[in-house]
């Protein structure tokens, strides 16, 4: 069953989830001076599992953010220590102020390597490593402490981390793996376990194991690198390559054998591609896993836009708005702009755009909520359910947001939704040519979780025939996951595209500032007439140099006819 979408249903759902959680008292963590913010979420989440699914989110540069596209945060936020130089004050000050629970893992480079196996040019023996008096011995605890040192800032910071480390331990891809010898493997997690908790009194980690993907290896040989269950407070495994509207199948399997691996652990999905259907999830047929923590965000195409805002606006699957105040604070307030959504349905003609807001404060109350369009504040609401009636806009396009303060004077906006008020776009649904490429037609189809695919390299065009000569005064393009142009030119012609001599520069863009995601150009040209328009890209932005253009959206832009 899907979770009502109105906010007031939706903040309801939240105040008696929140009402309803009083820490129980954890069962004993394996690290018995367990810090008490660390033993409040340990003890929330047992409190939740079997019950509710938690929302997860590994956050890098590769993936798009979800909360743009789904309105919601998520309760856990993975992210790696290697790649946290210099960077864990930061991020520990983000994780109080927003008040998620941090998951951390590790590529370990160790001895400046790679953590992958196959890239390394020297080959790990991990039962030199755990051999105290070896050279491998000697780096490797070089290696802990200067971990440590990392893990520290956010104990200092009282800031309880979920530590992952030796992630996928059984896979294989991974130098830690011993496939000869998993004691050794088993006995490195050991050697990190009481160098961390008794002699650099890191009281703040929860300890998660997490098993590698694929089905084919045994229970038993994967027992071979579990540490044994004084050495683990969670357990899990990461699971690729699922039909996750379909499968049932993989998802029992891997619960199963994690339950044979380490039993009476609560069970998580470190990694997978997309949270499981929590609606066969909630009736039981699919596993009841504490959290899943999908790699991708959305969209792309191992998590459609789609199947992420159903996952994260479901009953069964708690996002951060539902989470209890679970750290020091003060925590800043949650806040979504959930109608209209941003998927190019967001057209107005001839009514007024209802705003609908949801906002809540986990450890105070909601002072109001302004909803604004391009930075300028359009109108307000104090009082729930959080909606404005957008009377008397102009005609144009707009990026509209919400702002949520609360009684403490934090705030905190909300994802963005492009809007179209009083608006025509010439150019949607209209042929396209390109230089290469698949979907070409999915800049111009109105839907801005599809896109035209160029081929990779810095040299590409499209262009779109309006059919006939108009007289236009703007061109908008919405770039895609992460690759968009940093030069670029709009071009128009009025007769034979295929002719040279047809084209005029009309606009020019160079240099332009990257964006990980869902970059806007929004483009005002001096009045041409034009039948055809090409935007023809000569440069990624941002060193993106693996992959080709990705161009949601290519609009031609002009007063819709008849009354806004």
């Amino acid at each position: 069953m899907q979770r009502a979408s109105a906010p007031l249903a939706v903040l309801a759902a939240g105040i008696l989830f929140l009402s309803a959680y009083v820490p129980t008292g954890a069962a004993e963590p394996v690290n018995p001076r367990l810090s008490a913010e660390a033993r409040k979420v340990l003890s929330y989440l047992e409190s939740v599992y079997g019950k509710r699914m938690l929302s997860g989110y590994n956050v890098y540069v590769h993936t798009p953010d979800d909360f743009q596209q789904t309105g919601k945060q998520s309760v856990i936020w993975g992210r790696d220590i290697r790649w946290l130089t210099g960077k864990a004050p930061d991020l520990a000050a983000h994780a109080k102020r927003n008040g998620y629970i941090l998951t951390l893992h590790w590529h370990w480079f160790f001895d400046g390597d790679s953590a992958w196996t196959k890239k390394r040019k020297t080959k790990v023996e991990v039962g030199r490593m755990v051999t105290p008096g070896t050279p491998e011995n000697k780096q490797l605890m070089i290696e802990l402490s200067k971990a440590a040192d990392t893990l520290r800032v956010f104990q200092d910071a009282r800031v309880p981390v979920l530590w992952r480390p030796l992630h996928e331990i059984d896979g294989g891809w991974f130098w830690w793996t011993d496939s000869k010898n998993p004691k050794n493997t088993a006995k490195l997690w050991r050697v990190m376990f009481d160098y961390f908790t008794k002699d650099r009194r890191l009281d703040n980690l929860i300890w998660v194991y997490s098993a590698g993907v694929g089905k084919t290896k045994t229970a038993e040989y994967r027992k071979g690198f579990y540490p044994g269950s004084k050495y683990v407070d969670i357990s899990g495994i990461d699971v690729y390559g699922v039909d996750f509207r379909k499968d049932t199948e993989q998802y029992w399997a891997c619960f199963k054998m994690m339950q044979k691996v380490s039993p009476g652990k609560m069970l998580s999905l470190g990694e997978c591609d997309a949270i499981p259907d929590p609606d066969k999830t909630q009736a039981g047929k699919l596993p009841k896993w504490l959290y899943a923590l999908p790699w991708w965000g959305a969209p792309s195409a191992r998590r459609p836009a789609d199947w992420a805002t159903f996952t994260m606006r479901h009953q069964f699957v708690t996002t951060l708005d539902e989470a209890p105040a679970l750290g020091p604070g003060p925590i800043a307030p949650q806040v979504s702009l959930l109608e209209p959504r941003d998927d190019g349905s967001a057209r107005f003609t001839g009514k007024a755009p209802v705003l609908k807001a949801a906002a809540v404060d986990r450890d105070g109350k909601i002072k109001s909520v302004a909803f604004f369009a391009d930075g300028k504040k359009i109108g307000s609401d104090d009082a729930e359910p959080y909606s404005l009636t957008w009377k008397g806009a102009e005609s144009g396009l707009y990026v509209v947001t919400a702002v949520a303060e609360d009684n403490s004077g934090l705030k905190s906006t909300s994802n963005s939704v492009r809007v179209s008020i009083g608006v025509q776009d010439l150019a949607r649904g209209r042929k396209v040519v390109v230089s290469s490429g698949k979907n070409p037609g999915a800049a111009v189809d109105g839907d801005y979780f599809t896109q035209w695919s160029a081929d990779k390299g810095d040299e590409a065009w499209i262009y779109v025939d309006l059919g006939a000569a108009e007289r236009i005064d703007r061109v908008n393009l919405m770039w895609g996951w992460k690759i968009h142009a940093r030069d670029f030119r709009i071009d128009v012609a009025v007769r034979d595209p295929d002719d040279k001599t047809s084209w005029t520069n009309v606009h020019k863009t160079a240099q332009r500032k990257y964006e990980q995601w869902k970059a806007v150009d929004r483009i005002k040209l001096c009045p041409v007439e034009a039948r055809y328009i090409r935007l023809a890209a000569s440069k990624r932005a941002g060193r993106q140099y693996w992959g080709g253009y990705q161009l949601m959206a290519l609009e031609v832009p002009v007063k819709a006819k008849g009354p806004s």
